[in-house]
């Protein structure tokens, strides 16, 4: 085990112990829906036999390559070990507080006729990356551990580190990014961190009371200095052959305190 994962560990039973805990953080809440698989299309998604299209909550797994492009390691087997998951009967799905994406795609959790979290048996098998995004995040809690075992363990994504330095950072999408905070400062409502890069961390005015159990959260000028690791969607706000800007190219919005570590 390394050093960086001892550390990444310590620091989320901390964060469990920094929220209230249920008994059983992984158990289904209610009874919900009876539903059947058609088909998986990736390491996340799936069609029921009804037809609607359904984003798992809590994970993203790795991009299977479309158009000719390569799938992303790891991307070929979440897609394969979701279809063995979601084969089996009696497999219930409860949707999320915000029920759909804009893409309107159905956003749940799954569990098998067992009662077991289906995204969490991925996330302990290293077939992706915990992902929290308000409201939907009932479940932050199960998934962060389970994420945390197979760091630990270096299993799959994390057998080799997934985390991009800030300051190579060189496109959107999915990311786990490593930087240094050199400034922080507030404006549009916001509380931005630049980091040593191209990257810029955005905190929501209306979200900051979520993220007190940070070191210094009621000073957050004392972040400037300490290395932070942070995972989101990353947003390019300059396309390639415009004029520079005076902002930081590439936009994290970091909405939950699972997605922001700093140290």
């Amino acid at each position: 085990m390394n050093r960086k994962a001892l550390l990444w560990s310590a620091f989320f039973v901390a964060w469990l112990f920094a929220a209230p805990l249920q008994a059983d953080p992984c158990a289904a809440v209610g009874k919900g829906a009876d539903v059947t698989s058609r088909f998986v299309i990736d390491g996340d998604t799936l069609e029921l036999a009804d037809g609607r299209r359904v984003r798992l909550l809590g994970i993203d797994t790795p991009e299977i390559g479309r158009r000719g492009e390569a799938s992303q390691p790891y991307a070929q087997a979440a897609r394969k070990r979701l279809q063995a998951l979601v084969s089996e009967p009696g497999l219930r799905m409860h949707a999320g507080a915000e029920p759909l994406d804009r893409y309107g795609r159905t956003l749940a959790h799954l569990f098998g006729s067992d009662g077991r979290n289906i995204e969490a048996q991925l996330l302990e098998e290293g077939l992706g990356f915990a992902l929290v995004v308000p409201p939907n995040d009932r479940m932050a809690e199960c998934h962060g551990r389970a994420e945390a075992r197979a760091r630990v363990a270096e299993r799959g994504v994390w057998s080799r580190s997934p985390v991009r330095a800030a300051a190579k950072v060189d496109a959107g999408g999915f990311a786990l990014v490593r930087g240094r905070i050199v400034q922080v400062s507030e404006g549009g409502g916001h509380l931005w961190l630049d980091l040593d890069g191209p990257v810029t961390l955005r905190i929501d005015r209306d979200q900051r009371d979520a993220f007190n159990q940070l070191p210094d959260s009621h000073a957050p000028q004392r972040w400037v200095g300490r290395s932070v690791e942070a995972r989101g969607w990353i947003v390019d706000r300059k396309p390639r052959g415009q004029s520079p800007s005076r902002y930081k190219r590439f936009m994290l919005p970091i909405r939950h305190p699972f997605m922001l570590e700093i140290d």
